[in-house]
C-alpha cells in the first residue's frame, strides 16, 4: 500500500539533504575534514616525531575553520554541527591512542570525559522536558574544561606522565564545577521555584555532584588519590 504524504513534502526533503550535502565542499568545512586524515596519521606514527607536527596541524584547522568562514561568508548549519562533532571524534581517538603509553590507570579516563558523558546523557531529556536547547550558550566552567582536555592531550603526546595525572585530577575538578553548573541551569531554565534560583539551589548541586565524584574516586581511584594527597 502506498503512503500518503503531503504534497511537496519528499521534493522538499530533497532539497534539504542536498542544500546540507552541498555545504560539504565549502573551504571551511574542508579544512574541518581536514582533521580526519590528520588524526589517522598520528595514530599511524606514535613512535615517530612526525605525530607532533600533525598534532599541530590538528590544532590549527581546528582554529583556521571559523575563522575563514566568517572571512568567506561561508557560515553554515552543516558545519555548525560537523566542528563540534569532529572536536569530540578528535578528542575520543586520540587519547584511546596516546593514552596506553602514559601506563596510568584507565579509570582516570572517566575524569577525562566525564563532562561530555554528562552533556550526552541529557540528550534523550531534551524532548521529555522541552528545553530549548537553542539557550545553551558555552559556559565558563565548560570552557575551562575543554582547556584542560587539551592541555592534557598534549601531555599524553609527549608523553609526561606526571603532567598527564596531575591534568586529569585537574580535570575531575573542574568537570564537577562543570556539571554542577549544567544542572543549575537547566533547573533554572525547568523551574520558577525559589530556592533553585538563589544560593541554595547551587548548594544543593554542587552537593550532589560532589558527593557522586567522591563515591566514583573511592570506588576507582582510592590508592591513586591516597598517592597524589601525600605528594602534596
Amino acid at each position: 500500500m502506498d503512503t500518503w504524504a503531503p504534497t511537496g513534502q519528499s521534493s522538499t526533503m530533497d532539497i534539504d539533504w542536498r542544500a546540507r550535502a552541498g555545504e560539504v565542499w565549502t573551504v571551511p568545512n574542508l579544512i574541518s575534514l581536514s582533521r580526519l586524515p590528520l588524526v589517522a596519521g598520528i595514530v599511524l606514527a606514535l613512535d615517530s616525531p612526525v605525530r607532533y607536527v600533525l598534532f599541530a596541524l590538528v590544532v590549527l584547522s581546528d582554529g583556521v575553520d571559523g575563522w575563514v568562514a566568517r572571512r568567506l561568508d561561508q557560515t553554515t548549519e552543516l558545519g555548525a554541527l560537523m566542528d563540534p562533532a569532529l572536536d569530540k571524534l578528535t578528542a575520543l581517538v586520540l587519547v584511546v591512542a596516546l593514552y596506553p603509553a602514559t601506563g596510568l590507570d584507565p579509570a582516570y579516563l572517566a575524569f577525562f570525559f566525564a563532562r561530555d558523558a554528562f552533556v550526552v546523557a541529557l540528550v534523550p531529556l531534551v524532548p521529555l522536558l522541552a528545553f530549548e536547547t537553542e539557550k545553551v550558550k558555552a559556559r565558563l566552567p565548560g570552557k575551562v574544561v575543554t582547556n584542560l582536555q587539551f592541555l592534557a592531550m598534549v601531555a599524553m603526546l609527549v608523553p609526561a606522565v606526571t603532567a598527564t595525572e596531575a591534568l586529569l585530577w585537574a580535570l575531575a575538578v573542574a568537570s564537577a564545577v562543570a556539571i554542577a553548573d549544567y544542572v543549575v541551569f537547566v533547573a533554572r531554565e525547568q523551574t520558577d521555584r525559589q530556592w533553585v534560583h538563589d544560593w541554595r539551589g547551587v548548594a544543593v548541586a554542587a552537593a550532589a555532584v560532589t558527593l557522586t565524584f567522591a563515591a566514583v574516586t573511592r570506588l576507582l581511584l582510592a590508592e591513586q588519590l591516597a598517592e597524589a594527597l601525600a605528594a602534596l
